[in-house]
């Protein structure tokens, strides 16, 4: 499957408000260089404060859609077992497994190991 498929990723995200400690000082530049330097160096720091805004907000793009999840199929009822004829016995289970033995009581909890401490210090 490609990139391509299934639902697209946003271009742009949401500016980071740090990114503005940035941008505002170069903005600043550019209104004093453009008013009294030089229009179009001014312009140009504009526009490179606006290309920095551009980058950020597209670094923060969102990341990809998560997968649709994969459709499982419905489980079908399982047959049960016919029932038995009143004539007969029921059919006796197996046991799954050893069983403890009846009456015993479960060991009793151990204490908690002490380990010694660092030695006293000295006068």
């Amino acid at each position: 499957m490609s990139s391509r498929e299934g639902r697209s990723r946003r271009k742009f995200g949401r500016i980071d408000p740090y990114c503005l400690m940035a941008v505002l000082p170069v903005l600043l530049v550019a209104g004093i260089l453009g008013s009294l330097v030089n229009v179009l160096l001014g312009l140009g720091c504009a526009v490179f404060a606006g290309l920095i805004l551009l980058f950020d907000s597209w670094a923060n793009r969102p990341g990809p859609p998560p997968p649709e999840p994969a459709r499982r199929p419905v489980r079908q009822a399982q047959a049960r077992p016919p029932a038995r004829d009143p004539g007969r016995p029921p059919v006796r289970q197996q046991a799954r497994g050893p069983r403890p033995p009846a009456g015993r009581a479960p060991a009793p909890a151990r204490a908690p190991v002490r380990r010694a401490g660092p030695p006293p210090a000295a006068r």
